[in-house]
């Protein structure tokens, strides 16, 4: 009698998929989690969470600049001047971090000021440089990242998003329903009507030159 036994097979089974701490999360769009760059040397235990989530001392000189202009050019009676890392959320599934924003106080009352995330559209938005990766493959930062979060904006009212490059010293003007630009960033760039900043003449007039 013929021995009907199945021979013995090998099951094949992906390894899994390593669980990232939400506290690595710096932005989720549509669901997709995008988180700190730098995230993998933190898992991997070659760096701490400071060692990545600071903003370099070049983006702060700008976000300073920038409220500090602010401050003098506007009315601030009737704009809040937001940076850092602002909390903005949209809907479940969207939470974004703006680095500097404008937002009229009459969307944004003192009343609604609180421990939880911005809910109210502004105005302008300025980002610098791109401070995430993805844990997918073929992460493409312009086409995954910059074009998805400058739509959820407009889609979510913001008027005007402004993309600094530190590195390529450019600069992306992304306004609704305009045709979006890219110039040198020592081009004068408009805020709000009539109040312009101009990043590479601030620079120069502190001495900061031969940036790398």
């Amino acid at each position: 009698m013929s021995d009907m036994t199945a021979p013995a097979t090998t099951v094949k089974t992906k390894p899994k998929k390593r669980k990232i701490p939400a506290w690595l999360i710096k932005e989720t769009i549509d669901g997709r989690s995008f988180y700190y760059a730098g995230y993998r040397s933190v898992l991997n235990k070659r760096k701490t969470p400071d060692d990545i989530m600071p903003d370099s001392s070049l983006q702060n000189v700008i976000k300073i600049y920038l409220v500090l202009l602010m401050g003098q050019k506007l009315d601030l009676s009737k704009y809040w001047v937001f940076s850092g890392e602002v909390g903005l959320h949209i809907e479940t599934g969207k939470n974004l971090a703006l680095d500097f924003a404008l937002v009229e106080t009459s969307k944004c009352p003192p009343s609604k000021i609180s421990n939880k995330y911005l809910d109210s559209s502004p105005n302008v938005v300025v980002e610098i440089d791109v401070n995430v990766e993805s844990d997918q493959e073929n992460f493409d930062a312009w086409e995954d990242f910059i074009i998805p979060k400058i739509n959820k904006l407009h889609e979510f009212g913001t008027q005007k998003v402004i993309w600094i490059f530190t590195r390529s010293k450019k600069i992306v003007l992304a306004e609704a329903g305009k045709k979006w630009e890219t110039f040198d960033w020592d081009k004068d760039v408009e805020m709000m009507e009539g109040v312009t900043f101009n990043i590479a003449e601030y620079l120069a007039e502190k001495g900061i030159m031969n940036i790398e």
